[in-house]
């Protein structure tokens, strides 16, 4: 125990000056792009509200990087640097845009690449939220090699159309990919890539059971953020076409977006790296929080998406029918998302267990020690193989020499995943005492 909270001190020490650093760094970008916005750039980079809204993600990063277990907080800190470079690329590249720099062109493919790491880093760090070994599970490994291959294509092949005056907006005819193809495959790969982390953590977080289930489930409503923000982003290609919106203002809202979805999943972390997990009200609370802004989130999409497609002035709606079907579809959304994140957190918050002391038992390796305080926390093989990075085979292998050592053979009526949890529990009250 002692030597954990002297990593955790030294982590504190080490972080804060480089959080500072990162912080200071989004601000001085963000008060170049207000700067530029006083002086009479319209663009939408300059936008006061993305503005401000990334520069206080970045704060909150640097923040609680401090105050997170050191696995979790090294994310953290890497997404305070990505959010400060995605502020520090669009001030370059409005700087140069506007003084017509050569570097304009460069600074320009540079910004529409560096919200991925944003994504990808809110992903990791939700990850490692829960993970009990420092060393990253292969998922993660899998899921940065495609993001990475997923950016690399998008800064070499996509570039603005030339000539162009001022920043271009995320839009399809502002941009030309060199290799059409080549950037087709490495968009689908980005989106297979960050639905990896939300499908493993959901899956482990809905096999397991009491706090496990709770704090796994908050991790994968953290790694869900970056999934949603790329289905809003799609969303605004339908506003564009055929909703017929300013592609500047959509841009906008996917810079909002993309500040939201960091902020969202620092939260989730905090929560399940930092908080105590003890089956108890707050507990709950936290978790049907989480799962109503995640669904209410997935409803506002559909609401927008919809209602920008109606009001396409290509299909020639009427106003009245225009707002009668765009308020029944977002009633209908908003109240299918409010049933069914109840139901989500319900699932999650079910069963309460409080959290197992660090108890050790003779008879076992320290490794089958941690499998069965997993166990007895209410881990299935995926929940708990997430924790200890280590694959659902190992789990099982590690699971039977516990049940032999213990001595607990298969017997008819008689579950060994409980019994032995309940010697960890016996052993653990003979501790206190």
């Amino acid at each position: 125990m002692t030597g954990v909270v002297r990593e955790s001190v030294r982590w504190v020490r080490a972080t804060r000056p480089a959080g500072m650093a990162c912080a200071a760094l989004a601000v001085t970008a963000g008060a170049a792009l207000l700067i530029a916005r006083v002086r009479g750039d319209a663009g939408f980079p300059t936008d006061p509200a993305a503005v401000i809204l990334l520069a206080l993600a970045a704060g909150a990063a640097a923040t609680v990087a401090a105050r997170l277990q050191p696995a979790a907080g090294r994310f953290a800190l890497g997404l305070t640097f990505a959010l400060a470079a995605y502020l520090a690329s669009a001030a370059w590249a409005v700087w140069a845009s506007g003084a017509a720099s050569p570097t304009a062109g460069p600074a320009a493919a540079i910004w529409n690449t560096a919200w991925i790491p944003v994504l990808l880093l809110g992903q990791l760090l939700a990850s490692a939220s829960i993970r009990r070994d420092p060393r990253p599970p292969r998922a993660d490994l899998a899921v940065v090699a495609l993001l990475a291959l997923t950016a690399a294509a998008n800064l070499v092949l996509s570039h603005p159309e030339e000539p162009f005056t001022g920043l271009p907006p995320i839009a399809p005819e502002s941009w030309r990919t060199a290799i059409a193809p080549a950037g087709a495959i490495a968009t689908v790969l980005g989106m297979v890539a960050i639905l990896i982390l939300p499908a493993r953590l959901w899956w482990a977080a809905l096999g397991s059971r009491g706090t496990a289930r709770a704090r796994i489930g908050l991790a994968a409503s953290g790694a869900t953020a970056a999934p949603l923000v790329v289905v809003f982003c799609l969303t605004l290609a339908i506003a564009r076409d055929p909703g017929e919106v300013d592609p500047s203002l959509g841009s906008v809202a996917f810079l909002v977006a993309l500040a939201a979805g960091a902020g969202f999943s620092l939260a989730c972390t905090a929560f399940a790296d930092g908080a105590p997990f003890a089956g108890d009200a707050v507990t709950a609370r936290r978790i049907a929080v989480m799962c109503r802004v995640l669904a209410l989130a997935a409803a506002a999409l559909v609401a927008v998406a919809t209602g920008t497609v109606i009001a396409s002035p290509a299909l020639a709606w009427g106003t009245t029918p225009a707002v009668v079907l765009v308020c029944t579809v977002t009633l209908a959304a908003t109240g299918a998302a409010w049933v069914l994140s109840g139901r989500l957190a319900s699932a999650l918050a079910l069963d309460p267990t409080p959290t197992p002391r660090p108890v050790g038992l003779p008879a076992l390796s320290p490794r089958e020690n941690e499998v069965l305080a997993l166990l007895a926390q209410g881990g299935s093989n995926a929940g708990i193989a997430a924790q200890l990075v280590i694959s659902e085979r190992t789990v099982d292998a590690h699971l039977r020499a516990v049940f032999a050592k213990l001595g607990l053979e298969r017997e008819s009526g008689s579950n060994q995943r409980v019994r032995a949890a309940r010697l960890w529990w016996e052993a653990a009250r003979e501790q206190d005492r």
